[in-house]
Formats: structure tokens, sequence, C-alpha cells
């Protein structure tokens, strides 16, 4: 039997006990963090640090109102550009790219759990600060 085989059992097993392992983060910001690898990663990146969109780390100066930041998400870059003009945020940028509008495809809840998830994980906002700023209930 090849080491690998011997092996591959343990690795099984850890994975699965990885995986029921218990987190401390609230489901609210577990399921915000998968709607964003679901939806958002693939141009923010995995770990926010930006790629086609920007980088989120300064999530929290762009949108000190985490209402405004789910208005984005909602809306993305053409249909805010047509409800509030050519640019977004506390800091003025342009709008230019291509946000893609999140609102159709998401529930109000779901917008604000991302927001939350980003505050937290990219913007350095403490968990429960996130989730009031959101107005998301703590699951």
């Amino acid at each position: 039997m090849s080491r690998l085989t011997r092996l591959l059992p343990l690795l099984v097993v850890a994975v699965i006990a990885a995986g029921c392992a218990p987190s401390d983060q609230p489901e609210a910001l577990r399921q915000g963090r998968s709607t964003y690898g679901d939806l958002c990663a693939v141009c923010h990146g995995a770990s926010g640090e930006g790629g086609v969109g920007p980088a989120l780390e300064t999530v929290t100066e762009t949108w000190p109102l985490c209402a405004d930041q789910v208005e984005w998400i909602a809306l993305g870059s053409e249909g805010w550009r047509t409800e509030y003009g050519e640019t977004y945020g506390a800091t003025d940028k342009p709008v230019a790219g291509g946000m893609p509008a999140h609102g159709d495809q998401l529930t109000v809840e779901e917008m604000r759990r991302v927001a939350a998830f980003e505050r937290s994980a990219y913007g350095g906002v403490e968990t429960e600060s996130a989730l009031e700023q959101c107005e998301v209930t703590a699951d």
C-alpha cells in the first residue's frame, strides 16, 4: 500500500472534522461570506484584495453608512448613475467600471449580510458593529 493511500483516510477525516468545527462567526456573516464568494469575489478578489473591481479595505471610507453600500450593491454602476449621478460614496469617486446590479437577484437582507461581511472581513469593523451598522440580526 502506498503512503498516499494510507494517508488518504486521515485526510478525509481531517477535512470532515474541519467542516464540522463550530465557528465563532455569526450565521449571518457566514451567509454573507458565502454570497460574497458566489457573486463578488470574481471581481473584488477572494480576500477582498481587488482585481477587476476595487479592493475593499477602504469600504467603510467609501461607504460610512451601510445603507448606502447596500444601495450601491442593489443598483450597480449604471443604476447608481441613473439614480444618483456621476459619483458615488463619501469620497465622490467617479462612477466607472461595470459593477453589476444585484437588487434583482438578492434580497435586501442578503445584500445587508454581504455588506456586513465586507465591512467586518475587509473594512476592519468589529463583527457586532458591522451587523448593527447593516441592520442584520445575528442568527
